[in-house]
């Protein structure tokens, strides 16, 4: 599994040792915490479809699309702490994007997103 999730044993474990401590990823009475990030990342790693993943994993479409966004909601509390902006306040935000009013008005919506739903998990609830 590790293979197609581009990583060695160790991370991928403690990758899912993190998701389950920190961020409430659960196993369930049908697949624990290992399998569901492994099939999460076998989708992304592989741009697998669901139903590729149905029979790589051998569950149905609903189980597959339920803990494929328990994961996501994990990662992105997981992204929400790693991925903070150094400047909070935007001031010096690249000429490219600042002087050109096609880029810098789908900034500021984006920023404004983001600071105003104070998570990514807002997007998922």
């Amino acid at each position: 599994m590790c293979k197609h999730a581009r990583m060695d044993a160790t991370t991928f474990q403690n990758l899912c040792f993190q998701l389950e401590n920190q961020y409430g990823l659960k196993a369930y009475r049908r697949m624990c915490v290992f399998e569901k990030v492994g099939m999460f990342l076998y989708m992304l790693a592989l741009s697998a479809s669901n139903k590729e993943v149905q029979e790589r994993f051998q569950h149905s479409r609903e189980i597959i699309s339920r803990y494929f966004i328990d994961v996501l909601k994990s990662v992105c509390s997981l992204a929400v702490d790693f991925i903070k902006p150094e400047d909070f306040e935007f001031l010096n935000t690249p000429c490219e994007i600042a002087n050109n009013p096609k880029y810098m008005h789908h900034f500021k919506v984006m920023i404004s997103f983001v600071f105003t739903n104070n998570t990514l998990n807002s997007f998922f609830l």
